[in-house]
């Protein structure tokens, strides 16, 4: 049978079966074992009866109280001269005893201990009585295996009758209990054939096709988010994407239908190469985002997290001079230099950096000339915290909600000019979950202040292989995050290495 159903009821029958067989065998051999037990115990009971009635009885009254129950006596003298026999009829009315003599069977004292012989089919026993006499019993076995094959032919019948309605019992409880797979297979073809709304809704889930079919209904509705969510991915990639290519398709129709001068092409040209970085950027950003899904390999070692933020707040100023950075840790004091080491995480240096130029790139963009960077490195018990915090114009409360996710801008007024696509923070929070950290919005002061929160090195576990995936909108509806501004690049700026919607990333 292919189905599961048939295999079902197939595999309940053919276990019943053997159960069957197995009870009737058991029952059919310790029912001809008692039987026959019981056949030989009547002999040595008898022999033992003759034995106490030896003397008071004839030879024939002897044997007639002797038989009965299909045994046959024989009692004769030893050397077989005179005998008297009872066969196991019922004797006539009145023979063997007094007229009005009810028959008693004497108490017996013992069972006596007489080899029981086997001629074929007939058991029998011989014992010397009193008065050179020889007592010969036998009793005739084919009616009890007569008894036993009846049963056997009865159980056979029964048995035969039992697998017949316990299959039609089966196949009916089968049908009823996998309905739900029935229905599992009707609602995935329908799903197959474009109607993706379609759910089981099994009203009880206590039961395991019950719960089977709850997790077929959570698939199916996570799959559909799942499929939104791509789509809006799609759509908000596009999107982006659209921008510098429509720039540079305009530049270049320009170049080619007009002969500017000089200083007109080498305008279209710094557009060009501005337009053409932006999708570069954008192209890198989604490449992380992809891999921050699928897994992205890490090297880790022990990080000193403060000089690695000295290195990236030097590339920060060689980019703004016009902004003052400061660096604060443990082991230094607040100013643009740092003295001693400072607190270590394992981790990826690459990566981290990536976190921290991220996080410095959104604070520049955000700080007005003459503002101050700040970047501050402690411990605080097991963990290693990271702040950089700016003196620009920070997040508004309702903002904070999208800006971690993909695409998510918290001021569009400034994105419009700047042209940032939204996928820094989202890359950062990413990369500090893979080291089981948090990048967070803290409020820090007038400004924004973001908190980059890591295990110190060797109290927590492994930064692991596959990161985690980052927040999506699905239809275009954000998912709660904890706050975070997102400010852009200004690509006036000669094309800076990151924007706070996406920012320069490493090869």
């Amino acid at each position: 049978m292919r189905t599961l159903r048939g295999r079902l009821t197939l595999g309940v029958l053919v276990l019943l079966a053997v159960i069957l067989a197995g009870l009737f065998t058991a029952v059919d051999l310790a029912l001809s074992a008692r039987l026959h037990a019981d056949a030989r115990t009547r002999l040595t009971d008898r022999v033992a009866l003759a034995q106490q009635l030896q003397g008071s009885l004839s030879r024939q009254q002897l044997a007639d109280r002797l038989r009965g129950d299909g045994v046959v006596v024989r009692l004769c003298q030893a050397d077989g001269s005179t005998c008297a026999t009872a066969a196991s009829d019922p004797p006539p009315p009145g023979a063997g005893r007094p007229r009005g003599e009810r028959p008693r069977r004497p108490d017996i004292a013992e069972t006596a201990t007489v080899p029981v012989e086997t001629a074929g089919s007939v058991i029998f026993v011989r014992s010397a009585l009193p008065g050179n006499q020889m007592l010969t019993l036998s009793l005739d076995t084919t009616q009890i295996t007569d008894a036993v094959n009846r049963l056997i032919v009865f159980e056979v019948a029964g048995g035969i009758l039992a697998l017949l309605l316990a299959g039609v019992a089966s196949a009916r409880i089968s049908r009823t209990a996998l309905r739900p797979l029935e229905d599992m297979t009707t609602v995935a073809r329908q799903i197959a054939a474009g109607d993706r709304g379609q759910r089981l809704e099994v009203p009880r889930s206590d039961s395991e096709l019950g719960r089977t079919a709850a997790a077929f209904d959570a698939m199916l509705d996570e799959l559909e988010a799942a499929e939104i969510r791509m789509r809006a991915f799609l759509s908000d990639a596009s999107h982006e994407l659209r921008t510098p290519l429509a720039g540079l398709q305009a530049n270049a129709e320009l170049l080619l239908r007009e002969n500017p001068d000089r200083a007109e092409r080498e305008r279209m040209a710094v557009a060009m190469v501005r337009e053409s970085r932006r999708a570069a950027r954008l192209v890198d950003d989604l490449l992380t985002m992809a891999r921050l899904g699928q897994g992205m390999p890490l090297v880790v070692e022990p990080v000193d997290l403060l000089a690695l933020a000295g290195a990236e707040v030097e590339r920060a100023r060689s980019l703004s001079p016009a902004l003052r950075f400061e660096v604060r840790g443990e082991s230094g004091a607040p100013g643009e230099g740092i003295s001693g080491p400072g607190p270590h995480v394992d981790g990826d240096p690459g990566r981290l950096g990536q976190v921290i130029t991220n996080l410095l790139d959104n604070a520049r963009h955000a700080t007005p000339p003459g503002g101050t960077i700040s970047v501050s490195v402690r411990r605080h018990g097991s963990r290693v915290l990271l702040d950089v915090s700016d003196t620009g114009p920070g997040v508004p409360p309702g903002e904070r909600v999208v800006i971690f996710e993909r695409f998510g801008r918290g001021d569009t007024s400034r994105s419009r000019h700047t042209g940032g696509a939204g996928l820094g923070l989202p890359i950062a929070r990413g990369l500090a979950e893979a080291h089981h950290g948090t990048l967070s919005y803290v409020d820090g002061g007038p400004g924004a202040t973001f908190r980059l929160d890591l295990p110190t090195s060797g109290t927590g576990p492994r930064p692991r292989l596959a990161l985690t995936s980052v927040p999506a909108r699905a239809d275009g509806e954000p998912t709660q995050g904890p706050g975070g501004g997102e400010r852009v690049a200004d690509p006036a700026g000669g094309g800076s290495a990151a924007d706070q919607g996406g920012g320069q990333l490493p090869a």
